[in-house]
């Protein structure tokens, strides 16, 4: 078993389970197995779609001679994921979404390749931005293609107006309802179970992660319910897997762990939520999906900052992995570090 796993085949498997992953910034073949079975349990389609992007995605990164290494961790497989699935969500299948998912995957890969090379140099981490790019761009692109158009389950362009449903009284069940598909919504999912095994999944490779996660999702719920939410975005979990993403990326994983980190990260959580009500107004006229640039945006943000941060410790981008390994790794080099230095994935 174990010289299959060495093999080619065995390796690119491994590769590519890791790229599924890091949808949820871990990596771990494991994580990436239980994540895809996540996929698979809200929708069968959506989960070969998954597949079938993560595979494109990262075997257009091998063939175009993508450093190995950030290949074998996955971070050119997982913006594949991510795009596949949001094709397959908003658009009817058929034939013809195949090889629209297929040019996509291609496409994405090149443009996270640019959005590397030009985010590198400040030690910040290109996250789901080339995902959530190339998606609105070829889900936009719907609207002038005869063979797509009418095909799609995209929200009417309409303008934005003020929502008058929130500040209901909610149940148990919904906060339980909102909590699981916070972390099922980052893979446009709306089963429960998929965000369980999601949870799940995160728990395999980092106890920190996950706490972070869960964290991250009450935040969103609790933010979006304070400020009036819609039952609807409370309870689909829609103010919730943005909060996930962030507080993941900031509690531990690209700040070494602390209570000042878990403080900033929990109000990168919240302001995620905000951001998230800003893109959906900005949007709506267009009739585009809000995506993960919440997360993107928030996070970046956060990032970018780092050097005026004197008492918060960056993590350098080739050094993150988890909050443990980085916290067992880098404390012994804590005095030598500085925000700039220190950098992002």
């Amino acid at each position: 078993m174990t010289a299959l796993w060495k093999s080619p085949g065995g390796g690119f498997v491994d590769t590519v389970l890791r790229g599924v992953g890091q949808v949820l910034l871990q990596n771990n073949p494991l994580s990436g197995a239980i994540f895809l079975v996540g996929i698979f349990l809200g929708s069968w389609t959506v989960g070969l779609y998954a597949l079938l992007g993560t595979v494109v995605a990262t075997g257009t990164a091998l063939l175009a001679g993508v450093p190995g290494a950030s290949v074998k961790q996955g971070l050119y497989g997982f913006n594949g994921t991510l795009t596949a699935i949001g094709l397959a969500t908003y658009v009817t299948r058929g034939p013809i979404l195949v090889g629209y998912v297929v040019f996509a995957c291609v496409a994405v890969t090149i443009v996270a390749a640019a959005i590397y090379n030009l985010v590198n140099s400040e030690h910040v981490p290109t996250l789901t931005a080339a995902f959530v790019a190339i998606t609105w761009v070829f889900l936009a692109g719907l609207r002038q293609f005869s063979g797509l158009s009418g095909a799609a389950a995209l929200p009417a362009p309409r303008l934005p107006s003020e929502s008058l449903s929130g500040g209901q009284a909610l149940t148990p069940s919904d906060l339980l309802f909102g909590f699981f598909r916070g972390f099922s919504e980052v893979m446009l999912q709306t089963s429960v179970w998929t965000g369980v095994a999601l949870l799940v999944g995160i728990l395999v490779n980092s106890r920190v992660s996950a706490t972070a996660a869960a964290a991250g999702s009450l935040i969103g719920f609790g933010v979006a319910w304070g400020f009036g939410a819609s039952e609807t975005t409370l309870r689909g979990g829609l103010a919730g897997y943005n909060a996930v993403l962030t507080a993941i990326s900031l509690a531990g994983l690209y700040y070494l762990l602390s209570y000042r980190s878990a403080v900033f990260a929990a109000v990168a959580a919240a302001l995620s939520v905000v951001v998230d009500s800003m893109f959906g107004t900005v949007l709506a006229p267009v009739g585009l999906p809000v995506l993960t640039a919440p997360f993107v945006v928030t996070t970046w943000l956060c990032l970018f900052a780092a050097s005026s941060f004197t008492r918060l410790h960056a993590v350098h981008p080739e050094d993150a992995t988890t909050p443990e390994v980085n916290l067992r790794s880098i404390s012994r080099r804590w005095e030598s570090l500085t925000p700039r230095n220190a950098g992002t994935r």
